[in-house]
């Protein structure tokens, strides 16, 4: 696309620092943008310099003056007397006082931001990422201890026992005692059930993979939204800049229909009026705009679990479409690809996996066996009463081998089909997940291509408006004579037109964007740093094959049509 078409969107506002923050310029220092140096040769031209000119001899004109009875227009013979108006009851748009100034809470620093740093602040600073990074310690903790179940427990210690009254010895006699003993020393004891030691680790080795993969899947979806809000910003600070160039030119008109009026040169007695309502619309909107780049800021400081008091704007040199995804893949070859690469669904697949071991080990658990080993070693003595004495070595050994059939076999085969109905289930929300993936898939590959079908139309729509607009402006600013009047209706229209055509073309390119991101993510690349190089390396040119938009959109420039 060639570069004076494209050079209309543009995104940073004044007084961002490439690097850094620096403080948010209040309100009224933005309210009534001029035009750079580099616009001008294209807003005005040789041929209506001296209109120009004309413009700006008298700033100071008010509404009454600028009220006068055109020539050329029906004026009533017998007009009621009116009573004299001040002079500074109206004053002109000039002379309009300044908006007051912001409250404090308003000044907040401002940093730029891009998209790859967007997703590094995400990896880095996300709580729901860093939730389920916890969850997948938690289950490395839980494969450390199934694979240490083979390792007996460790005890040392004393125990005293003292004994009176009546006890009965292996003959039957009944007699009475006081005694006490007193043991000190340690000692090893196993209790292992072999089948879940067999089994455990197995088990915990899928339940872990699946934290990982989990965990993966919400760092792609925390990305996907991140991304997205970014895009809001990005979108709403290039309106911006598309009102405030349009405010610029709406401003001209109303000069120009001023300086008409007091040459009683204009076509219509309302063209002043029209000119400014323009005026105050774009100013309005230009505040709301103001307000939603504030929203979306906060926003996106919240996502990124940065400082609440900073205010975001986005870094990008250009606005450009971005290919995140191949678009010679076939809608086959996306889905395969999604199949293979999305977390949640290997995450799923390594549930079944679990849950089918689950079954094995409840198959197999009666014909394998359990063992109980106990050893003590330390001091053993006692005697009558409370005599402690005679003491001396004492060593205890207990081995259990043993096989268990639980409720005669019937609660083993309830435990066989309970952990079978389980893996039915995981199987049933893997399938559920692999239908709504293939369903996003589909649903953004068609997006993405409609929304890039999209940019074609809306960049003509903006050069026929770029050309209404020069035709429309010249043929009214030349004025020569009472016979050329000057009419500010049509140059109004082509501002609107012009306003509402690089509107809709930053809304392509925005949307455009947003349908590539949503498919990166339902393709479910699989490394953050691949996802963020993809990112980056698609930021400084387009990568659509045969697309006529091969020149990205700079930031802060403008165009002479």
């Amino acid at each position: 696309m060639p570069s004076r078409i494209v050079r209309w969107l543009v995104c940073l506002p004044v007084g961002v620092s490439a690097v850094g923050c620096a403080t948010a310029p209040p309100a009224d220092s933005v309210a009534k943008p001029e035009a750079p140096t580099h616009l001008s040769r294209w807003y005005t031209s040789p041929s209506s310099a001296a209109a120009n000119a004309a413009t700006s001899t008298d700033s100071q004109l008010t509404l009454a003056k600028a009220e006068e009875p055109n020539p050329n227009t029906t004026v009533n013979k017998n007009p009621e007397p009116k009573p004299p108006e001040k002079a500074d009851a109206k004053p002109s748009s000039q002379a309009q006082t300044s908006p007051p100034l912001p409250p404090a809470y308003a000044q907040l620093q401002t940093c730029p931001i891009d998209l790859p740093t967007v997703f590094r602040l995400v990896d880095a600073n996300s709580p729901a990422v860093g939730f389920a990074r916890a969850r997948v310690a938690e289950a490395q903790a839980r494969l450390d201890r199934a694979e240490v179940q083979w390792l007996p427990n460790l005890s040392f210690g004393s125990a005293y026992n003292r004994f009176d009254g009546q006890t009965q010895n292996q003959r039957g006699e009944v007699f009475g005692v006081s005694r006490a003993n007193l043991f000190y020393g340690g000692g090893v004891a196993l209790t292992l059930d072999v089948s879940e030691a067999l089994y455990a680790p197995l088990i915990a080795r899928r339940l872990r993979s699946a934290a990982q993969l989990q965990a993966a899947a919400v760092g792609l979806g925390s990305e996907q939204e991140a991304g997205l809000a970014y895009l809001d910003l990005l979108q709403v600070h290039a309106q911006l800049e598309v009102n405030a160039d349009t405010l610029r030119r709406a401003e001209e008109m109303l000069k120009a229909a001023e300086s008409a009026r007091e040459a009683k040169l204009d076509r219509s007695a309302g063209d002043v009026n029209r000119a400014r309502t323009e005026v105050l619309f774009r100013r309005t909107e230009r505040y709301d705009l103001q307000s939603r780049a504030a929203a979306v800021s906060a926003r996106l400081a919240r996502l990124l679990y940065l400082q609440p008091n900073v205010q975001l704007v986005p870094a990008e040199s250009a606005v450009v479409p971005v290919t995140l995804v191949d678009p010679s893949q076939s809608i086959d070859d996306l889905l395969t690809t999604a199949t293979i690469n999305r977390p949640d669904l290997a995450a799923g697949r390594e549930a079944i996996a679990a849950a089918w071991q689950r079954v094995r080990q409840a198959e197999r658990e009666p014909f394998i066996p359990k063992v109980s080993l106990q050893n003590q070693t330390g001091s053993f003595g006692g005697g009558l009463n409370d005599d402690l004495a005679r003491f001396g070595a004492r060593n205890a050994l207990s081995v259990q081998l043993f096989w268990e059939v639980r409720n005669l076999g019937l609660g083993n085969r309830a435990g066989i089909a309970e952990r079978r109905a389980v893996t039915e289930q995981a199987r049933y929300q893997l399938a559920d997940a692999q239908a709504r993936a293939a369903a996003e898939v589909v649903e953004a590959a068609q997006t993405a291509a409609v929304k890039f079908a999209a940019l074609a139309p809306a960049e003509e729509a903006v050069k026929e408006a770029t050309e209404l607009y020069r035709i429309a402006k010249e043929g009214t600013l030349n004025v020569v004579d009472a016979k050329n009047l000057f009419d500010a209706l049509r140059p109004l229209q082509a501002i609107q037109a012009l306003n509402t055509a690089r509107t809709n073309y930053l809304t392509a390119v925005i949307d455009h964007n947003r349908a590539q991101l949503r498919l990166l993510a339902a393709t479910g690349i699989p490394s953050p740093a691949e996802r963020s190089e993809r990112v980056s390396n698609s930021a400084h040119r387009l990568t659509v094959p045969g697309s006529r938009l091969n020149t990205p959109v700079p930031l802060g420039e403008g165009n002479g049509g």
